[in-house]
């Protein structure tokens, strides 16, 4: 049967760097609401990166796309995704304004799933290269969060609303992906949606539910129960995906999974049983990323020499709607 597989991987991140010392004095430039440290205390969370209020989502999401776009590729890229839960308007799609930008001449269009925005782009451009749709599919991501995030609060209530948006960050990310000549590539994935809990994790501005409202277009979100259902969901989905792939949890090298806080890649490990330095890293300095958040781990390993071709590895995805992903690959 045959595969597609990842030739090429790159990240950008903004040159802007936040700490946390500065998203605290805005929350309290006011009235003091919020302890010094407690973003630290409470996501693991160091630093982050900004974009530049001229930097838009397609930049970010371009500038990933360069590293890794050489000559040939431009001359054989056949169909452009753009994957993230932002964007740079409503109407068009981002990917229009990312091919302009490239000055690529491609079919081009967006898949948005919030932070599954990107492994979802996988599924769909990996059904697409094995049924001969399109040869080479370039998938860009470009999330601008700090677009979403409010810094100044009338009460305490208010500031636990939108709360987890305190550990969002900025950055891009890219991949080319085309049919594997090897056992490398996407073995299995498996998705599931509960879409009842969608009230959980919101930006509720800009659609046709609010359409004109300035106060609805910032992030706001009960993770601690989106964190509990997805506790509850993963573990079957997991063992089913494994199953099918004929894999055991001792076979997988690394987990690269979207996370809010390092605390849920400490849960996670153990829950599943799955040694803790195997779940990769980088939120302590970028933080959450939604979907850039994947990949951008990935290029980071690839960066660092952590992950290399043969490694098999797990992509674990949860994004609000509730969505959650399972992906397994063979680099």
């Amino acid at each position: 049967m045959s595969k597609s597989n990842i030739v090429s991987i790159s990240n950008y991140s903004p040159k802007r760097v936040v700490l946390n010392s500065e998203i605290e004095n805005l929350v309290n430039s006011e009235k003091r609401i919020m302890p010094d440290g407690i973003l630290e205390e409470k996501f693991g969370i160091i630093e982050r990166r900004f974009a530049e209020d001229d930097e838009q989502a397609s930049d970010l999401a371009v500038k990933a796309a360069l590293k890794i776009l050489t000559e040939n590729h431009r001359n054989t890229i056949d169909c452009i995704i753009f994957a993230s839960g932002s964007s740079d308007m409503i109407e068009p799609a981002t990917s229009s304004i990312v091919q302009s930008k490239l000055k690529l001449s491609c079919p081009a269009f967006d898949i948005k799933n919030a932070c599954n925005s990107f492994v979802n782009a996988i599924q769909i451009a990996n059904a697409l290269i094995i049924s001969n749709t399109y040869k080479k599919v370039l998938i860009t991501c470009g999330e601008k969060l700090s677009a979403i995030i409010k810094l100044q609060y009338e009460d305490n209530f208010e500031l636990m609303k939108r709360f987890a948006s305190l550990s969002m960050g900025d950055a891009g990310a890219a991949v080319i992906m085309e049919k594997s000549d090897d056992e490398s590539g996407i073995n299995t994935q498996q998705f599931q949606t509960n879409g009842e809990y969608w009230h959980l994790c919101t930006v509720p501005g800009g659609g046709s539910l609010h359409p004109h409202d300035g106060s609805k277009v910032y992030f706001e979100g009960r993770t601690s129960e989106m964190k509990k259902i997805f506790f509850q969901k993963k573990g079957d989905l997991i063992d089913s995906t494994l199953i099918n792939a004929g894999w055991k949890k001792d076979d997988i090298d690394l987990v690269f999974m979207h996370h809010v806080s390092t605390q849920i890649f400490v849960e996670v490990a153990n829950d599943l049983q799955i040694p803790h330095e195997k779940f990769y890293s980088v939120f302590e300095h970028y933080g959450n990323m939604a979907a850039a958040s994947i990949p951008f781990a990935l290029s980071d390993a690839v960066k660092k020499g952590h992950l290399i071709k043969g490694k098999k590895i797990m992509l674990l995805g949860l994004a609000s709607g509730i969505s959650i992903s399972v992906q397994l690959i063979i680099w």
